[in-house]
């Protein structure tokens, strides 16, 4: 969350620099920490799934003092509009350090990415996990899978896999956006057979692998030879793609948190989910984590939060 981003990064971001200013003068004593979480928690009342130990009661103390910031720097840029247009080149180095966090924050909302590849020099590449494009097959959507967006005129050998492909996943087919560059190209594909034609594990010992069109055909004829199921395969369009140690320094600025992730949970549908993976990831995380998923809950009425 925006939130997060902020608290996080108070070493590079002047919005982040001066929130950690405000937490600073708000440090006076133990009470004032006590305090707040207390006057928050009668203000909320039984809001589900709040959790007011030592470290929600922290968690919530930081978020409550970052959203009164975003509400603020919000507030002073819309206020400079005329006529309902923003002149960027007019803000203050304040409120343009904001708009470029919240920006880029509107960009990656909650994003669930599986880091498929990196290397010794920084380059990496990663797969947004939660951004659902198509659960259902049509020509279009297979044609992209397979070939990309701009392959109109196929060869008899392309048309017959193309038609083998939508046979086998005429029924059921789990296609996701999995990020902002080449969504052009062809889709790849992630899945847990580690003997499937044209795959590659991601690392070693993690049992998930990812292919593309070799893969997608091999995946075509063991489905229609019932060895395995539409539902053990995911295709993603597009992708994240970091150069020069660009992934590491986002973390670093706050955008992302690394968590290691086992086979099961890389590897599960994001249809129907009782919940969103991104708040299962973080509450399977625990800590803080755990704590700014329930606050982030709460702004939506349209999940039932258990305890």
């Amino acid at each position: 969350p925006l939130e997060a981003e902020i608290y996080r990064n108070s070493e590079y971001s002047v919005t982040g620099k001066k929130l950690q200013s405000i937490l600073d003068e708000g440090k006076e004593s133990d009470q004032s920490l006590e305090d707040e979480s207390s006057s928050d928690e009668t203000s909320m009342g039984s809001s589900p799934g709040v959790s007011f130990t030592l470290t929600g009661a922290k968690t919530l103390w930081w978020y409550r003092k970052a959203q009164a910031l975003i509400e603020e720097e919000t507030n002073e840029i819309t206020s400079s509009a005329v006529g309902g247009e923003l002149d960027a080149s007019k803000l203050t180095s304040e409120s343009k350090d904001f708009l470029k966090l919240y920006l880029g924050h509107q960009d990656t909302w909650q994003e669930v990415c599986l880091v498929t590849e990196k290397d010794s020099r920084g380059n990496a590449v990663s797969l947004v996990m939660n951004r659902p494009m198509s659960f259902s097959l049509s020509d279009g959507v297979a044609r992209l899978v397979l070939f990309g967006a701009y392959r109109n005129d196929l060869s008899i050998a392309e048309k017959e896999v193309m038609v083998k492909f939508m046979i086998a996943f005429d029924k059921e087919i789990y296609v996701y956006l999995g990020g902002p560059e080449d969504m052009d190209q062809k889709a790849c594909v992630v899945h847990g057979i580690p003997d499937l034609a044209g795959s590659k594990e991601i690392a070693s010992n993690t049992g998930i692998f990812v292919g593309h069109t070799e893969s997608a055909e091999a995946a075509v004829q063991g489905i229609m030879q019932g060895m395995y199921k539409p539902s053990d395969f995911r295709f993603f369009v597009g992708r994240h793609k970091y150069t020069e140690g660009r992934l590491d320094l986002d973390v670093v600025l706050g955008k992302y948190q690394p968590i290691a992730c086992s086979r099961a949970l890389a590897l599960k549908q994001c249809k129907a989910l009782p919940k969103p993976l991104f708040h299962e990831v973080m509450e399977l995380a625990g800590g803080e984590l755990a704590e700014v998923s329930k606050l982030e809950l709460m702004k939506r009425d349209d999940i039932q939060i258990e305890d």
